[in-house]
């Protein structure tokens, strides 16, 4: 799948009213946007031409003939993923397993696009320079939260999590400016998550919200956000997906985090390593 067609889903899903209704028609509707012109496809989506004209600027084309014909040139490749269907309780073993595999696959390199260089260059420097790390998600997102929590203490930076809610609403009160609070959700939509995340933002420090890309809730409330591709597929796994995906995405920042933190980073690695084994 392209990148503009990621983009695409992306706004079907978190987008705009505006945003989702021609998201729509461009993805169910193809091979009818060769005629179309800006006033054309607006009627269809029931949005006017400017509006069309604006979201073309907003996936960064100069306007909707650009739009348009980035589009038409990427339909033919984008075909190949669609032989890989919603798995289904019909489908044989072998099926699963290849739709399976191309699934993961094709969303971690949907996460991974968007990701920008310039945003992970500055949340590195940001986590180097923040006194602590004081970590937020409850459920499935728990299970990231801890997972960088252990990364972040392998390096011997200082960290703070538990998984019990009410230990996280206290931290959120009781952060500083010099701290950074890094919010895990998985559709930016949990109402406990988005309190402790306002409150962490009243508190002075720097916010972060590792979630869908989109304009989810807790994307606006934070100061930045760390995006991964979301799309319905996800929730067929019992949200497993997004797990995984999420932590792809910081293991890409804390690569880069401890690429700044050099030797420091790399003794500490391996006085954890040399701990563990002369405990066995």
């Amino acid at each position: 799948m392209s990148t503009l067609n990621v983009q695409l889903e992306n706004m079907l899903i978190a987008g705009k009213d505006t945003e989702k209704k021609l998201a729509k028609v461009l993805l169910e509707s193809p091979d009818d946007i060769a005629a179309l012109n800006a006033a054309q496809l607006g009627d269809i989506a029931c949005v006017s031409g400017a509006t069309v004209v604006r979201f073309a600027r907003s996936l960064g084309y100069k306007g909707y003939p650009d739009l348009k014909l980035a589009f038409l040139s990427e339909i033919k490749s984008d075909k190949n993923d669609r032989l890989y269907g919603d798995l289904s309780k019909d489908d044989s073993t072998e099926d699963m397993i290849a739709k399976s595999g191309h699934m993961f696959s094709e969303n971690i390199l949907h996460s991974v696009k968007l990701l920008k260089p310039e945003l992970i260059d500055r949340l590195a420097e940001k986590m180097i320079k923040a006194e602590r790390v004081v970590l937020f998600g409850i459920g499935s997102s728990s299970i990231v939260a801890n997972d960088i929590f252990h990364k972040l203490l392998r390096v011997n930076k200082s960290a703070l999590f538990s998984p019990d809610l009410h230990s996280q609403l206290s931290y959120s009160n009781l952060l500083m400016p010099g701290d950074l609070a890094l919010f895990v959700s998985a559709r930016g939509e949990t109402s406990e998550i988005n309190t402790a995340l306002k409150q962490a933002k009243s508190r002075g420090c720097l916010t972060i919200a590792l979630t869908r890309s989109g304009h989810c809730e807790a994307a606006k409330i934070a100061d930045e956000v760390l995006p991964y591709f979301y799309n319905e597929q996800h929730s067929q796994l019992g949200m497993i997906t997004p797990q995984i995906l999420q932590m792809v995405v910081f293991d890409i920042l804390f690569f880069k985090f401890s690429a700044l933190l050099g030797d420091s980073a790399t003794a500490a690695l391996a006085q954890g390593r040399a701990m563990l084994h002369g405990n066995k």
